[in-house]
């Protein structure tokens, strides 16, 4: 996987400080807590907007960081124990529960070249940090999924959906696996279809299509869950999907409604709900994020933290870049990327959407996704959304060259 490829070329180098290409020249933690000052010294103006964050016994402090960076992590001081610069954002992670006091955002000024944000911190009860972490995360999501439409926006509206990567930014002999996931099959046949037939056919005759077009491209390495009509637990799906290395996971489903008139795509993506149940699935199936052996703990927590929210940054781009694609090739819902808890969408280091193609419970979608030729169609927008997506992770990786 992309991401996880180029921390793991960062760990090595942890304390080797920044690359000259980082916007973030310096991070300083100073002070026991009574007050504690972070200092940030980069080299474009930032929002200067802090958040708290609890997830069991783990405390942090997140400040978003507009631009590119180049990720790293150091040691703290004042109940800071640690801290990790990733793309989005810079991560603190707390010994003991502190409140933010204030937040400056400040310019260049006199011998200062740099802007600076400064982050006062004081000592709390575990109580007053726990009620502010969790309204904090709400509002930290809400920013997050914000910045990441806005960018998008800018991206998208530069580029023609259709327009090949220019040769000279693509990485040169740089593959990508896709895992393909046809919905339902065996004991599990999904939902009626009105026109007849049922939802599993219809995935398992959509992945066939879709595999065939993206092995036409040698870009890419193409993986089934299943290709006949059997039944695969969902847990196995997503372990698959991790034994082959996934750089991407595509779950192909077919929608239902009681109200006959609905029809139209749509796209999912982790919800917060199933955020919450990555740690303990990711135990119970023993899906382990690959780190370079040897790291401390704290750090390897730290890197765990990052890829995680990388994998969701990932599969909601992913989804953003996938939906002018489906609009050209049928009807859409009016909410088209919506959030669920699907299964599914659970590994902790695959970006992973699933997609509803249609309902077969509306006469003109179910005969769409009857037609090869529809079928076809559709599958042919989902591959150039894949396209744009990678065309993207060529780009950051051309950058790490």
């Amino acid at each position: 996987m992309t991401f996880i490829r180029l921390l793991c070329l960062v760990i090595p180098c942890l304390c080797a400080g920044f690359a000259a290409s980082a916007d973030i020249s310096r991070v300083q933690v100073v002070g026991n807590g009574e007050p504690t000052r972070i200092t940030v010294w980069v080299d474009s103006e930032q929002e200067g907007r802090a958040f708290l964050a609890e997830s069991g016994d783990a405390r942090s402090l997140v400040l978003p960081i507009q631009g590119p960076v180049t990720p790293a992590v150091g040691d703290g001081g004042g109940g800071v124990a640690t801290w990790a610069l990733s793309e989005g954002a810079l991560s603190f992670a707390l010994e003991r529960p502190l409140m933010v006091a204030r937040v400056l955002s400040l310019p260049p000024a006199g011998n200062e070249p740099s802007y600076r944000v400064i982050i006062d911190l004081q000592t709390v009860s575990e109580a007053r940090f726990s009620s502010a972490a969790k309204k904090d995360m709400r509002k930290l999501a809400s920013y997050q999924a914000k910045q990441r439409k806005e960018e998008l926006a800018i991206e998208l509206a530069s580029l023609r959906p259709d327009a090949p990567l220019p040769a000279s930014r693509r990485v040169v002999g740089q593959s990508y696996t896709v895992v393909i996931d046809a919905g339902h099959g065996g004991k599990d046949p999904g939902a009626q279809a009105i026109t007849g037939g049922v939802e599993k056919d219809i995935t398992l005759r959509a992945a066939l299509a879709l595999k065939q077009i993206l092995e036409a491209d040698p870009r890419y390495t193409v993986r089934l869950t299943r290709d006949t009509d059997v039944y695969v637990d969902h847990e196995v799906r997503v372990s698959m999907a991790r034994d082959w290395g996934a750089d991407l996971f595509i779950s192909l489903h077919a929608d239902a409604a009681g109200n006959r008139e609905v029809a139209g795509a749509s796209v999912y993506t982790i919800s917060a709900n199933g955020e919450r149940r990555i740690d303990k699935e990711a135990n119970r199936n023993n899906w382990r994020i690959p780190l370079e052996d040897g790291a401390p703990q704290r750090v390897s927590s730290i890197l765990e933290d990052l890829v995680k929210r990388e994998t969701k940054t990932h599969s909601s781009e992913f989804a953003e870049m996938l939906l002018p694609e489906l609009e050209k090739s049928g009807p859409v819902l009016r909410n088209t990327h919506r959030e669920a808890g699907f299964y599914v969408l659970l590994a902790p280091d695959v970006p992973a959407v699933l997609l509803e193609m249609g309902f077969v419970t509306n006469r003109s979608d179910a005969r769409r996704l009857q037609s090869d030729r529809d079928l076809r169609k559709a599958m042919s927008a989902v591959k150039r959304g894949i396209d744009r997506f990678f065309d993207k992770q060529d780009i950051l990786l051309a950058g790490q060259g």
